[in-house]
């Protein structure tokens, strides 16, 4: 017998030694294409929702009859997100003003009590810049050069 025989276990381990080492290029190239492919990602970027008044107009008449006499103010505001906006009534000493109503955002005029507020434009979508009118009608003896309220800003929660 001729020193063929006691090489068994190590032959088979250096002759599968060589079919891998034939074999690892055609691997790597398979693995290298079906890495190579085309991904796409969404990104998606939150901002926080806001909504200020920046300005309101000075009182302007639009109308009279009797002790009751019409008028609007401009708000301009400006939003990201939807909005609620609301006049509240200033609790007053009395004033030149007996009553007071405010045109609400469903288009009828609603009483405007001293503490009371209503709410006279909303908007589901993000609006930028915006100009709202405000309508209001008044009964007083006198001429109102300023109005007794406020306007509140509300961002609409979002879910």
């Amino acid at each position: 017998m001729g020193g063929g025989g006691t090489a068994g276990p190590v032959g088979i381990r250096l002759a599968a030694l060589m079919v891998a080492a034939i074999a690892l290029p055609r691997a790597v190239d398979a693995q290298v294409d079906a890495a190579s492919r085309l991904a796409q990602v969404t990104l998606v970027a939150r901002v926080a929702s806001r909504a200020s008044i920046e300005s309101v107009s000075p009182i302007r008449e639009t109308g009279r009859q009797g002790l009751v006499w019409e008028a609007s103010v401009k708000v301009r505001l400006s939003t990201n997100a939807g909005y609620r906006l609301a006049v509240l009534r200033t609790p007053t000493s009395g004033g030149p003003i007996t009553r007071m109503w405010v045109r609400a955002a469903g288009g009828g005029f609603q009483e405007l009590a001293p503490g009371s507020s209503v709410t006279v434009a909303q908007d589901a979508s993000p609006a930028g810049e915006s100009e709202r009118e405000v309508g209001y009608r008044i009964e007083t003896e006198n001429s109102v050069l300023e109005l007794p309220v406020r306007y509140e800003i509300a961002v609409n929660p979002t879910i």
